[in-house]
């Protein structure tokens, strides 16, 4: 088969598109005919050797992928040959062919194409462990969400939108508001400021106009995508019992919290990580699945796909989500 191999951690320019053996399955595992995939930025650390964890090299890399079912295990229960599904892995979704431990893989709603399916599991899983289980968003909070022109960022407006809870998303341009608003955002968020101490009165100011309270009453809850200063930030613009969620640091810098700020001001910072969840949590996992795909199906929840790409041009697509030159989210396709 064709895959993207890495040989050797590094720059994405250093990884190629090149032959591989097909993989082999286990009992517990479903070889898949991979149709679509989906980008993310642990991808980009993985192949970076930036990621928490890494595979031994050489390895073929990707978490996201939906397609096909074509062989399945002695024990696999959970689908059979010819079923359409999504698979999210550890390794292995960068390749024509990918083997999925079954409990990494489920089947498709028939009115679900790959490309979407492919686009969402990561984001909207991610996002709904945010919102629905560590946020506990409920109707008529207020949440802002930042990086909310990112995959996740987006899935959590819309997560927060079926909750019934006000969207505050924050934005670092004009074109990504227009985004985040076309998912259901109520009011953006500017985060353009000269330093930290600018930028906490710039939130607070905007926060605390869009509560309509004389002082601003503050967000019940932030879903935290990007790190540094703006996670800083955006501490000072919770009101009484504040969540402040944390679901990655796509800005690359990771901060830190004053224990006695969050002492003082009855705030919880808390984590929202999603893969020790299949060890820890596979409930969680299943529900997120199956809220994601009834909200498509209902026509409530969308992957925002903003470029679709052959699999041999993954380092444009790379080059274009680490320099957050795309909104939205990249897919990359395999040609059968």
């Amino acid at each position: 088969m064709r895959a993207i191999v890495i040989h050797e951690f590094g720059p994405i320019e250093k990884h190629t598109v090149e032959d591989w053996p097909d993989p082999e399955i286990g009992p517990d595992e479903v070889l898949i005919e991979t149709h679509a995939i989906g980008v993310n930025y642990p991808d980009a650390l993985m192949l970076r050797g930036l990621y928490q964890k890494r595979a031994p090299t050489p390895f073929v890399p990707g978490r996201d992928l939906a397609g096909v079912v074509r062989e399945v295990g002695a024990e696999v229960t959970r689908c059979k040959p010819g079923d359409r599904v999504v698979a999210q892995v550890f390794t292995g979704a960068f390749g024509e062919l990918t083997a999925a431990p079954q409990k990494r893989c489920f089947v498709l709603p028939d009115d679900m194409p790959f490309e979407a399916a492919a686009a969402m599991i990561t984001p909207f899983n991610t996002a709904w462990i945010a919102v629905d289980v560590r946020g506990q968003v409920k109707e008529g909070e207020t949440v802002m969400v930042t990086g909310a022109a990112g995959g996740v960022g987006l899935a959590a407006i819309q997560f927060c939108k079926a909750r019934g809870a006000r969207v505050l998303a924050a934005v670092s341009t004009p074109e990504k508001g227009k985004l985040a608003m076309a998912n259901g955002a109520d009011a953006l968020i500017d985060t353009n400021a000269p330093d930290l101490a600018a930028l906490k009165e710039h939130l607070r100011a905007q926060v605390g106009e869009s509560t309509g309270a004389k002082e601003g009453r503050g967000c019940d809850v932030v879903i935290e995508a990007v790190g540094g200063d703006l996670f800083e930030a955006s501490l000072r613009v919770l009101g009484f019992a504040g969540r402040l969620v944390i679901v990655g640091f796509a800005g690359g810098s990771i901060p830190s919290a004053k224990a006695n700020y969050l002492l003082y001001n009855n705030i919880s910072v808390i984590g929202a990580p999603l893969d020790i969840r299949f060890e820890e949590a596979y409930d969680q996992i299943e529900a997120a699945v199956a809220e994601t795909a009834r909200l498509y199906v209902a026509g409530k929840a969308k992957p925002n796909i903003t470029a679709t790409m052959p699999l041999e041009d993954f380092q444009e697509a790379f080059d274009r989500m680490i320099g957050r030159q795309m909104m939205g989210k990249i897919v990359l396709s395999v040609s059968r």
